[in-house]
């Protein structure tokens, strides 16, 4: 197996899709197999994290990120700018994120 290893958090940065298709900067796993929070999920023990402690990960990092737009309205950003980045953070992985929290 190829050598594998955690991301830091200040990896995971948000690209807005401005023209392109959304294309995903972390991969969840060597296979290749396409962005999925499920799919991270399942391969969690790899990296040494059991089940509940990557769904308390999950659960973390969801709420921080769902609270995106309050963050850029404290942080006076404009409205332009904000609009311009919504495609990084709202999209189908963050729905997926919210379904997998609640269950």
């Amino acid at each position: 197996m190829a050598s594998a290893r955690l991301i830091d958090e200040h990896e995971l940065n948000p690209v807005p899709e401005i023209d392109r298709v959304r294309v995903s900067k972390t991969p969840t796993s060597e296979e290749g197999e396409g962005d999925s929070i499920a799919g991270a999920l399942a391969v969690a023990g790899r990296f040494g994290i059991k089940g509940p402690t990557a769904k308390s990960i999950l659960r973390e990092v969801f709420t921080a990120v769902a609270g995106w737009r309050q963050t850029a309205r404290r942080l006076r950003l404009k409205g332009a700018t904000v609009e311009a980045y919504a495609s990084a953070f709202e999209h189908e992985l963050m729905e997926e994120a919210r379904r997998l929290v609640a269950e």
